[in-house]
Parts: C-alpha cells; sequence; structure tokens
C-alpha cells in the first residue's frame, strides 16, 4: 500500500548547517528502509546535533514510524513542506561506512532501486532496526476472543474466504499469541483462508474492520538492532524427583531427553539447537511439569558462529589451519604471480578462465593468503554457499578461524556474530553467497566471485542487483583486486577480457595428471531409451559396468519432482495450478501436486475435472522418477537423490538445516553411493574423487527456452557436470543422451569446445543486437486484471520511447512466456541500448506512468532471465 510522505522529497543533499549554528536544530538526508523512491529531509531537533552518514535512524513517514539510514546533511530551505523530526538515533556504530555508502548509492542509482531498500537488504537481520507494524488485541477484544457468546459483535471474513459471519478465530490467535501479533503475520493467516486469490487489500480490509469495532489497535513497534546474539539452553530443574503422575513410565520419549538434559554440565545446561525436531517437541511438556527451564543467553563474539556456522560436518573434516597446501602447476603459479603483483597497485579484474579441475580454488588460497600477510581482508562469493560445504572446508583448513560464513541457511544470531566479528576485526575472510557483497571486511585487498556465470548471482527479487556486478565495482571503489572465475565464463566477463576492460587468465590443464573426460552423445533417435523412458541402451550398459567396477555415477537431469506432466488419455487435459499459467508436478514422496512457480499444493484428483473419467496419466520425468527407476533397475545400488527437495530436508537424528545435504555429500565422499540422481546441485563445486561416470538424461527441454541465453546456459550447465568425472585417479567418462546431437551447445561440450562456442555464440549476439552488445532492461508488470496491466504496458512502453527516441530499441508490450503467476498476469517491456544514459532515461520514464489499482512495476536493469 503506497503511502505520500509528509517529509520533502529530497533528491541530493545540501550544505550542512553554518558551524556557528551549533545552538540550532540540523537537518539530514534520510534513505527509508521502505520500497518508496527518493529520500527525504527529516530535522533533528537536538541543538547542533550531528548524526554519522550510515546511521540508523527512526522517522515518522505517512501514517507510520519507519526506519532508515542518514546520507548526509541536508537543507531544510526551499522545500515545499516542514521537515519532521528524528524520532530517535540508534545508538553504536553506524550500519555502513563511507565507501559502502557509495557503493550503495551507485547501486541504487544504477538498478533503478529504493536507497533505502537496498541498503537494508545489505544488513543480516539482528543489525538493521526494524520497524514492525503490529496488531494488538484491545480489551473489548480479548472480552469477545474468551467469550463470544457474550453479546460482542460478530465479525464477517468478507473477501477472504467466508460465505457467512463467524467468530473471528484471528482474536483467539491474539489471545495465545500474548495479545499481539506482527501484522504481516495476521495478513498471511486471512490470506491463507482464500489461498493466493485472496488479496493483501482483503486482509488489510478485514484489520480495519476489526479496528472500527474497537477489538484490535494497529502501531508501530521499532526493535533496536543492538541486542547482542543468544541461544537458547535448557537445563533440568532442582528437583531430582521424577512423579509418575507428572511423566508417566509410556513416556519414553519424555523420560530420554530429560536424561540427556541432566547429563549435560549442571552450570551451562545443553543447546536446545542440538536436538533433533523429535527431541525439541517434548519440551515444552518437561517445561510445564516444571522439570526443566529453558533460557535465552547471550553468546560472545569470538565463540558465535565459529563453531557452527556452516552447518556441514563435511565440511569440516581436516579442517586444520596451516595444512600444506599443494606445489602449484606452471599455469597456476604463472595466475597466482599475475594476481599478487597486482596487489597493493590499486584495482585491477582478472578473469580467472579454468577448465573443471584445473585448481582455481588453490589460486584463491595462495592469493588471499598473500593480501591477509599484508594486513588487508578478502571477500569470496559462490553461487550457493550451503552447495559448497568443500570450499568452505578448505578455506578453514587453509585459514583456520579467520573465515567467516556468511549465508541465509545460517541461524540468524549465527550470520549476525559472523557479520560483527568481520566489522570488529576479529576475522578478516568472508565466504558467503550474493549478499555477503556487503559484508563489512575491513581493509579490503582481494574479492574473489567463484563460478562467476552462475544465474543465481542475479537477485530475483526485491533490488535486483547482480552479485558479480556489485563485486567489481565494491573492489574498484576500495582499490583492491577482483578475481572472476569460471570454467565456462559468462559471455559479458569474456567480451570484457576482450576489450581489456578484465585481464584474462588461462588455466588449461587440470592440476592432476587426468584430462577432461571424453564425452559421447547418443543420438536418442538412433538409440531410443527402453521401455520405462530412461535410460539408452549405451548408458545403461555404462551404468552396469561402472557399477561392476566399483566406481560412482552422477546421472543429471535439471528437473525435480516424480512427474512433470498430469494429463487425462480420454480429453487430453492437463492438470494445470489454478493460479499460474503452468502445468503441476506430481511429487511421490509427498502425494501431492506441485506448482513450482507459487507452492501450491494439491491432493492427485482420483478423476479428470474436466470429463469426469478415471484416465489421469503421470507422464514425463523428473529427479524423483529418476532415482525410483535406477533403484528397480539396479537393485544392488546404493542410490540417493539431490535436489531442492531433498537438500533442505534435515538427515535422521541431525538437527541443522540440510542435514540430508551434507549426509550425501559425505557419503559420496567416502565412497558409501554409488549412484547419485540429480539437478544442477550435483554440478557446482564438488569434487568427489570416485566419479569416474557422469550421465545426461534429457538436456532438451532447456535447449528451447524462449531465452536469448538459452543455449550459453545449456553448455555451461553440461560442461560444468561433466567435469564432476575423472577428478580422482581412475579417467573419467560422459555420456549425453539428447534428441539435438546438431544443437551447437552440445557439439561444444562433445570436445569441450568453450572458444568455438564463445566465437560462435557472440557472432550471433552481435547480429540480433543482444547482450553483451547492448545494454538491457526490462520492465515487469503483473497484475490482477490482464486488460489493466496491458493498458499499463502500454503506456510504459509509450512512455519509455518518449525519452528514449531512437537510441533505445523497444520490444514489447507482451505477455510474459509464463503469462500468469499467482493469480497475477503479466507483461513485459524491453529496452535494449548500446548507450546506457538514453536507456536509463528511457526506464525512469516507463516506471514513473501511473499503474491501475494493485498493478506493480518492477525495473530489471540487465535481465539474465526473460521467464
Amino acid at each position: 500500500m503506497s503511502q505520500q510522505p509528509i517529509a520533502s522529497n529530497q533528491q541530493t543533499g545540501g550544505e550542512p548547517p553554518p558551524a556557528d549554528e551549533s545552538t540550532l536544530p540540523t537537518f539530514w538526508e534520510v534513505a527509508v528502509a521502505l520500497p518508496v523512491p527518493g529520500t527525504f529531509t527529516y530535522r533533528d531537533p537536538r541543538p547542533g546535533g550531528r548524526i554519522v552518514s550510515g546511521t540508523q535512524v527512526v522517522v515518522p513517514f505517512g501514517g507510520r514510524t519507519v526506519t532508515g539510514f542518514v546520507l548526509g546533511p541536508a537543507v531544510a530551505s526551499g522545500t515545499r513542506f516542514k521537515p519532521r523530526d528524528i524520532e530517535a538515533v540508534v545508538p553504536g556504530t553506524p550500519a555502513f561506512d563511507e565507501q559502502m555508502m557509495g557503493l550503495a548509492r551507485w547501486a541504487a542509482e544504477y538498478y533503478q532501486a529504493p536507497l533505502g531498500e537496498l541498503l537494508r537488504a545489505g544488513l543480516p537481520q539482528g543489525e538493521r532496526a526494524e520497524a514492525v507494524r503490529q496488531v494488538r488485541l484491545t480489551a473489548a477484544g480479548e472480552r469477545a476472543a474468551r467469550d463470544p457468546g457474550g453479546g460482542s459483535p460478530q465479525i464477517a471474513l468478507d473477501g477472504v474466504g467466508a460465505s457467512a459471519p463467524v467468530w473471528d478465530p484471528l482474536l483467539r490467535l491474539l489471545v495465545e499469541s500474548g495479545g499481539e501479533v506482527p501484522w504481516r503475520l495476521i495478513a498471511r493467516r486471512l490470506a491463507g483462508r482464500g489461498g493466493p486469490t485472496a488479496t493483501a487489500a482483503a486482509a488489510a480490509a478485514h484489520i480495519g474492520r476489526l479496528e472500527a469495532a474497537g477489538l484490535v489497535e494497529v502501531g508501530d513497534e521499532v526493535r533496536d538492532r543492538r541486542a547482542p546474539p543468544t541461544r537458547r539452553f535448557v537445563a533440568a530443574a532442582a528437583s531430582d524427583v521424577v512423579s509418575a503422575a507428572v511423566l508417566p513410565a509410556r513416556a519414553r520419549a519424555r523420560r530420554a531427553v530429560l536424561e540427556k538434559v541432566r547429563a549435560a554440565p549442571a552450570d551451562e545446561g545443553l543447546a536446545v539447537d542440538v536436538l533433533t525436531a523429535s527431541e525439541r517437541a517434548q519440551l515444552r511438556a518437561l517445561t510445564n511439569a516444571g522439570l526443566v527451564r529453558v533460557e535465552q543467553r547471550p553468546i560472545p563474539l569470538s565463540k558465535a558462529g565459529a563453531d557452527d556456522q556452516v552447518g556441514a560436518p563435511a565440511a569440516r573434516v581436516g579442517a586444520k589451519a596451516g595444512e600444506c597446501p599443494p606445489t602449484p602447476t606452471a599455469g597456476q603459479a604463472h595466475a597466482i604471480r599475475e594476481i599478487i603483483e597486482a596487489l597493493g597497485k590499486g584495482y585491477a579484474t582478472f578473469l580467472l578462465q579454468g577448465v573443471t579441475g584445473s585448481g582455481k580454488t588453490e589460486v584463491y588460497l595462495r592469493v588471499i593468503a598473500e593480501a591477509r600477510a599484508a594486513g588487508r581482508g578478502a571477500l569470496v562469493l559462490v553461487p550457493e554457499i550451503a552447495l559448497t560445504p568443500q570450499l568452505a572446508g578448505r578455506f578453514r583448513a587453509r585459514f583456520g578461524d579467520d573465515v567467516a560464513v556468511l549465508h541465509s541457511a545460517l541461524p540468524p544470531r549465527e550470520r549476525l556474530a559472523a557479520w560483527r566479528r568481520l566489522r570488529l576485526g576479529e576475522v578478516g575472510i568472508a565466504l558467503g553467497a550474493r549478499s555477503a557483497v556487503f559484508a563489512p571486511v575491513r581493509e579490503l585487498g582481494v574479492l574473489v566471485v567463484d563460478e562467476e556465470h552462475d544465474p543465481s548471482f542475479k537477485q530475483e527479487e526485491g533490488v535486483r542487483y547482480h552479485g558479480r556486478d556489485m563485486a567489481v565495482m565494491r573492489a574498484q571503489r576500495a582499490g583492491a583486486v577482483a578475481v572472476l572465475g569460471s570454467a565456462t565464463p559468462s559471455l559479458e566477463s569474456r567480451r570484457n577480457a576482450e576489450l581489456g576492460r578484465f585481464r584474462h587468465l588461462l588455466l588449461p590443464e587440470r592440476a592432476t595428471p587426468r584430462t577432461l573426460p571424453p564425452v559421447e552423445i547418443v543420438d536418442l533417435r538412433r538409440h531410443p531409451p527402453g521401455p520405462d523412458g530412461l535410460l539408452s541402451t549405451p548408458l545403461a550398459e555404462a551404468v552396469a559396468a561402472n557399477l561392476a567396477a566399483g566406481q560412482q555415477t552422477i546421472l543429471f537431469l535439471n528437473r525435480r519432482g516424480f512427474s512433470t506432466v498430469v494429463l487425462c488419455r480420454a480429453c487430453g487435459l492437463v492438470v494445470r495450478c489454478a493460479h499460474c499459467a503452468v502445468s503441476m508436478t506430481y511429487h511421490r514422496g509427498r502425494d501431492r501436486l506441485v506448482c513450482h512457480y507459487c507452492g501450491t499444493q494439491e491432493s492427485v484428483p482420483a478423476l479428470c475435472p474436466a470429463c469426469r473419467l478415471p484416465k489421469l496419466e503421470r507422464l514425463g520425468m523428473g529427479t524423483e522418477r529418476v532415482e525410483a527407476l535406477i533403484r528397480g533397475q539396479f537393485p544392488d545400488a546404493r542410490v540417493a537423490r539431490l535436489d531442492r527437495d531433498t537438500a533442505g530436508a534435515s538427515a535422521a537424528g541431525a538437527p541443522e538445516r540440510g542435514g540430508h545435504l551434507n549426509e550425501v555429500l559425505r557419503a559420496m565422499n567416502a565412497g558409501e553411493i554409488d549412484i547419485l540422481v540429480g539437478t544442477q546441485m550435483v554440478t557446482k563445486g564438488h569434487d568427489f574423487g570416485g566419479v569416474t561416470l557422469v550421465g545426461v538424461l534429457q538436456p532438451d527441454q532447456a535447449m528451447h527456452l524462449p531465452d536469448f541465453r538459452a543455449s550459453e546456459r545449456v553448455f555451461q550447465l553440461l560442461e560444468q557436470v561433466a567435469g564432476r568425472a575423472g577428478r580422482g585417479d581412475r579417467p573419467g567418462r560422459v555420456i549425453v543422451q539428447t534428441y539435438n546431437p546438431e544443437h551447437p551447445a552440445i557439439v561444444a561440450v562433445r570436445t569441450h569446445d568453450y572458444e568455438g562456442f564463445v566465437r560462435a555464440e557472440l557472432e550471433a549476439r552481435a547480429e540480433l543486437g543482444y547482450p553483451p552488445f547492448t545494454r538491457m532492461v526490462v520492465l515487469r508488470l503483473d497484475g490482477p486484471d490482464e486488460a489493466r496491466v496491458r493498458a499499463d504496458a502500454r503506456a510504459a512502453a509509450d512512455a519509455a520511447v518518449s525519452v528514449g527516441g531512437t537510441r533505445v530499441r523497444l520490444r514489447g508490450p507482451a505477455e510474459a512466456p509464463i503469462p500468469r503467476v499467482r493469480g497475477r498476469s503479466r507483461f513485459q517491456v524491453w529496452l535494449a541500448s548500446v548507450e546506457r544514459a538514453p536507456l536509463a532515461a528511457a526506464a525512469r520514464a516507463g516506471s514513473a506512468v501511473k499503474l491501475g489499482p494493485d498493478v506493480r512495476l518492477v525495473v530489471d536493469v540487465d535481465p539474465q532471465s526473460t521467464l
């Protein structure tokens, strides 16, 4: 819901007040932590007050109280509105230093994003002050919730799924929650009654009715960021007597947990997060019985996050600081020498292109060691830190506790502790995913982006920045060296190297004596798969031979689930998501139909919804089905699966998030798995020495996506998964099954011909006017009314063209390839130009049009996907 600020809109800061006016109030430019454009002028009511840039403040905004970031002094004169007062200055060290504030200003301008929202995204939970809109129960509301028959009014849930007035269950929810619940939680509960079609506006309207009836009140609560990280501990109560009435004999699980708690040191207790989920479920009953007590305790920064940041036991095996590094190859030595020579000489960016297994990580480690010896910090970005525990393990093995790991899978307290240790200088190396580009590394000397080509570096929600490009800009502003590493560099980075913007370094051979594995292409038109539609004869025979030899196999299919389509054989109906223009995927483990775009889950109908005949069949292939078929075809093989459905699951007895992922990685490295079935998760950063065969099952679908980057993505993915074979003592082999053996990506993968693929692809991109030869911005619009979204997209396109003129090429407006997601119609306006300035101006004009009710417009600069 947009709100008009009462504070004046101040696009640029002014000069500070004269020094001799120290007894007068001062004025400051503030970026509020909301998705609103511009910055705003606020008054500091303290006489002669001074606020450091980057400090968080609490300010009024419209009818709300919100948090924001001070950008610098502002001039109050000449504004249309009287600036409002800053309500509070959040104490402590500023959230960002001047260098990071400059980077944020650049990013907000380049990505046409709200500066306050970007700054907020750069802080971990707990470090940023939070303005939370709360819904509180009034005395009348409490009476209505506890005694619905006592004459209190009934509240109809209009617009959110109720067909008749009911006693409002949210009043009871408020009672159960202590009388106060965040607005966002209540809105989700209301929307959940009607599914994705229930709008946020309908939920807000219902809360408004409760407020008008005097049953609730709505207000803002600002939560300070300075609370130290804490951890929950449980300890046994003083009494050693357990009565049978309180803890009956049949409560064996509860007794076992109690014994575990009593076995812990009396003065320390037992950390709750080391208990399994089933054990934690017993704590409430034990607490209510007075047998244990649970309390939150602050954790010293020197300990918080140091023991369990990675959350991956496999990553800590052998992780001893000071291990003797291997002798570098000639190619590694040359790369190390070139990068080290650049250290201390100012900004430089290197594109380190090395075939899979060429030892790029060793180059990173050597360069970072040199930087640390010189007293400078390092930042390492990887596509998905949860998928690369081996990389974290190698860094810990070389640098010990000088490494802080930052990623979203960490508990908030651990991420906060790691962030603060970096800021204090207790550690000098940050290792993390995309958002770690904001990490407060002191005296930054080296910034590494591993697998720089990976699309995961592009943020697709909120502020849509590209982590790789932000990293290069941060290195430039810090006078640091940036190293972009990949076996298959993106065409943008490769073009920058050709133009001399990046210095190109090559690692053409593997660090081990083994060469790259040969790739065999199986034409499925000549060698069709067997009756189950899975393995061709050549691949089936290769898997069987590999099993007989006691060697490991990876089978790669980049689609999860059991069946990708549920179709009626009688009438041809495909079961689709009610809210998205996509088919539902059947997941056998859950026995549910799942939409991979909005998350809707449904039971599988017994009859066709259209013709009411029992003719529904589950077609198509996902990793879940591949796993089942492989277990049936090779019953003696030890088979495991690694995809999004399994990676987040906990292994039996493992309390940490992602326990199954860690167990699979450990078992693969230990040789306890014969065949690993997986999606692209098996391609990223894993070094399995026992894998000698990789089978690629169905790459064809990805080749024909309506995306100009489709060929590049397919080549990169296949080359990366092929590189998993033959990394140990035995040679590897790769078999790719396809109906399109003549496709350029397949032809190039066959001989690992990156150079040939790049030449052909760049030539095609230049001819068609696609990046990296042009810059692109896409305006993405969505809303519940298709006609309204179409009209707004047309208006945005017209406005963009009127400003960009002939220097900006327009494509659209057109429906998105997936025209409806979460009940909202989607349209796109594509803008392209060889010049940045007219393109940015056209995008700003297009995004400034007045939109219809509940229509959203997002500006996506340098888009990485057309979908």
